[in-house]
This record gives C-alpha cells, sequence and structure tokens, in this order.
C-alpha cells in the first residue's frame, strides 16, 4: 500500500544512467479520480518532467526508481487530468461539510483505496462522487443519486445558423434599389409614373420608425401618412397596398 503525502518530495533516479531526473511535485489522477496516472517532476533548470505512473519500476523510503530516463517525458502543455485532492475540502452532495482531505491509501497498482480526513474520517472510494480543483465531493449511504445524470448538456450549436441567418440579410441600400426595381420597372421605351399602381412589396419593414417629411396621398388624394409623422407597421401596410413604398422611400429620413 502506497499513501500520495508520502510521494512529494522524493527523488526520481533512473537506474540505467544512475541520474537524478527530478523531486516529485504534483499527482495527477484520471478524470474518475480511481487511479494515480502521472506523477509531475522538477527537474533542473525549472523545467517540468511528467512520469507515468506504469513507468515506475519501484517506490522506495527516499526515491521512486524507473528503468532509464525515457520513463519521463518533458511537459509540454498543461495537465487536463485531475489533481490530487489533499488538502481539498470534502462535502457530500447535499453541502455537508465533511473536512479537509488529509491522505489517500493506493494499492500496488496505484488505484485509490480510501480518503482521510482531518478529523479522522475515512471514506471508501466507493463512496466519491467528484473531485476537483478544490473540493471532494462524497456520498452517503443514505444517498441514491448518481452525480453523472447532472452532467452538463452540450451547448446549441449557433454559429453555423448565425452565419447563414447574417448572410440572408440584406444591407439597406440594397433593399431600397430592389424596391425600386420592384416598384418601377424601367425600360427604354416607357417613362415612370411615380403614382401608378405598383405590386405589393413584403420587405419594406425597414421603413418603420423613419419620419415622412410630406405628406404621402392616394390616388384619391386621401393621406395616407402626413408630414413629420413616423411610419408605423399599420400606415406601412396601406402604402404598400397603394404602391407607394418608392414615394415614401424618397420623403423619409
Amino acid at each position: 500500500m502506497y499513501y500520495c503525502s508520502e510521494f512529494y518530495g522524493l527523488n526520481v533516479l533512473s537506474l540505467y544512467e544512475g541520474e537524478l531526473l527530478g523531486v516529485v511535485d504534483k499527482l495527477y489522477f484520471d478524470k474518475k479520480l480511481k487511479k494515480l496516472v502521472q506523477i509531475e517532476l522538477a527537474a533542473e533548470e525549472g523545467n517540468k518532467l511528467i512520469l507515468p505512473s506504469k513507468n515506475i519500476y519501484h517506490i522506495g523510503k527516499n526515491a521512486i526508481t524507473v528503468k532509464n530516463n525515457q520513463a519521463v517525458n518533458l511537459k509540454v502543455e498543461e495537465c487536463t487530468l485531475n489533481p490530487c485532492p489533499i488538502n481539498s475540502k470534502a462535502y457530500t452532495i447535499k453541502g455537508e461539510y465533511l473536512g479537509v482531505v488529509k491522505e489517500i491509501s493506493l494499492t500496488e497498482k496505484f488505484m485509490c483505496e480510501k480518503f482521510s480526513l482531518d478529523n479522522d474520517k475515512t471514506f471508501d472510494v466507493s463512496y466519491l462522487a467528484s473531485s476537483g480543483k478544490n473540493t471532494t465531493i462524497f456520498y452517503t449511504p443514505q444517498d441514491n443519486i448518481n452525480v453523472k445524470k447532472f452532467t452538463p448538456q452540450k451547448s446549441p450549436k449557433i454559429f453555423k445558423s448565425a452565419r447563414t441567418v447574417t448572410a440572408n440579410i440584406m444591407p439597406i441600400s440594397n433593399q431600397i434599389e430592389q424596391i425600386v426595381n420592384e416598384q418601377t420597372p424601367i425600360t427604354n421605351n416607357s417613362a415612370v409614373d411615380i403614382d401608378a399602381p405598383k405590386p405589393n412589396i413584403q420587405n419594406a419593414d425597414f421603413l418603420i420608425g423613419r419620419v415622412c417629411t410630406k405628406d404621402i396621398l392616394n390616388f384619391n388624394n386621401e393621406v395616407l401618412i402626413k408630414a413629420h409623422s413616423i411610419v408605423t407597421k399599420k400606415n406601412l401596410k396601406e402604402i404598400n397596398r397603394f404602391g407607394k413604398i418608392r414615394e415614401l422611400m424618397l420623403y423619409s429620413k
């Protein structure tokens, strides 16, 4: 049996080269905190080395030995495994404070066995619910829930749809040009009649909120919208019905 607290500060020696590789600085466990996976060593010149637990040859009272220096690798990126939870605060899944984790016992194959707290409480690994950077959560015998059911849902993929929506939004200048073209088809042999009935337009909502600068009249000289009035969805519908959208665009701001 091994104890995690006894790993810290041990020298790591290469048997073939007869070389001190570094000193144990950090311990890392798998995502479920069931097994010690790797050890981080503080080496010369401030370097960090990674020793996978499977490469350990023997653990003695004063040092850990490995077969040769190929047992370790230079650390090149931050570890994403679970850090050793020693000195983390322990709680039940219902939020009851239990104490501080002070020791973890391991089997000879580096599997977690028991957690010991600073108040002499112990928990078998089967009662472990979860553990993170600074907190360890345990089940109690009365609990009948599995925290795996609390797995976060995957975020909806909105970026693709957002790009699609953006791609379908026509600039205002293009909308105006489209509406003018739809309402006032121009040919080489025809003149534009601003009062002639035009087809209804479905995409003129961008005019809502503008201020009309002159009275817009229908064919009976009835006022559709007065000068200095704000364009609303209601009067825009009437203006569109009488084919006066182009005129409203020219006399609104």
